[in-house]
């Protein structure tokens, strides 16, 4: 096992060479395979128990199938998945909704991810009861109360539904549902892109204070560094189904070894119009490749400045740590190494 993994005995949640690709199937007409689009294509990643891990990427590079292969929401190809010791990957069909209790997930649009038919009430008391299901009207008022009141709102809004709330409430009432079955683990999915710039930090603050207070362990999954590196504790660069780079959100984001996390910093605007104007933006050439049809070897080859020789266009390069927990593609072209 790569040292890069962690031990599926004692570490939170353990990753080891997961896949998930898609059959497209075969073509009515010829009978011809479609081809196998590679969303994940052998990700090895240990979580922490206690720590938001910040997971970035551009759109396409297969965040949020990780996320939803880690709840068991899509089944892994191929690779084990460990939550404190068990193997979800091994666990059946029949049995698996038992565990996704343990995993709670905060989605992108609160306007969408809300049952518009049903109050703040029915839908909390919903979730509570995966948990306790023996509550009584009361016991579950009071636990529906208590969880508004976490997430800043009041209770007497209980009896209002979705559409009577602005886009941070809602997705104040959508963290309180996830925090509702006391999850083991909470993915959150871009929860801030589509709010307002002045209620992403709110919700960011909210996060950090949860997760502090509970003793929460997150999943943040983001493309924007910046917002990422706020939250997290430890940061995770995702590209084609790979994990690129890997460390502390002061390492990745202040020093990035990889040359595509540069990229992605340079995107990030600076407050500063004098700043702004004097650095040098990293222009990648050429688009995302399709996952349907991956570059052989390392997979960032085709848009990389530097041109790479025959055999990392081949083989694939491994994964090594170049300075104490700050992990990187071990691709000479597209990290650069201490001497």
């Amino acid at each position: 096992m790569s040292a890069a993994i962690g031990d599926p005995a004692t570490d939170f949640l353990v990753l080891q060479d997961v896949r998930t690709h898609f059959d497209l199937g075969r073509d009515f007409l010829t009978r011809q395979s479609k081809g196998v689009v590679k969303a994940v294509d052998g990700v090895s990643l240990t979580v922490r128990k206690g720590e938001v891990l910040g997971l970035v990427g551009e759109s396409g590079c297969g965040k949020s199938t990780l996320s939803r292969t880690i709840m068991q929401l899509i089944r892994p190809t191929s690779g084990q998945i460990w939550l404190e010791g068990e193997e979800l990957s091994a666990i059946s069909d029949q049995d698996i909704r038992e565990t996704r209790k343990n995993f709670q997930m905060i989605f992108q649009d609160p306007y969408a991810s809300l049952n518009p038919r049903m109050t703040v009430m029915d839908t909390l008391a919903e979730a509570i009861r995966t948990r306790h299901p023996g509550l009584n009207a009361e016991e579950m008022r009071g636990r529906v109360s208590d969880l508004l009141r976490t997430v800043g709102l009041n209770p007497v809004q209980m009896k209002r539904y979705p559409h009577e709330f602005s886009g941070g409430q809602r997705q104040r009432i959508a963290i309180a549902r996830a925090l509702a079955p006391e999850p083991k683990l909470i993915i959150a999915d871009e929860p801030v892109s589509a709010l307002d710039v002045s209620i992403q930090s709110q919700i960011l603050n909210l996060l950090k204070r949860l997760v502090r207070e509970m003793g929460l362990t997150m999943i943040f999954i983001s493309h924007d560094l910046s917002v990422v590196r706020y939250v997290a504790d430890r940061i995770a660069v995702m590209y084609l189904g790979h994990i690129i780079e890997l460390g502390s959100a002061e390492a990745v984001v202040d020093k990035p070894l990889h040359i595509y996390t540069k990229a992605l910093m340079s995107a990030i605007p600076l407050p500063d119009p004098r700043a702004e104007k004097a650095r040098t933006r990293i222009i990648l050439p050429g688009d995302l490749p399709s996952p349907l049809n991956p570059p052989s070897g390392c997979v960032f080859w085709p848009r990389s400045p530097v041109e790479h020789d025959e055999r990392l266009k081949t083989v694939p390069p491994g994964f090594a740590e170049v300075y104490p927990d700050h992990w990187a593609a071990d691709c000479p072209f597209c990290v650069e190494k201490p001497a």
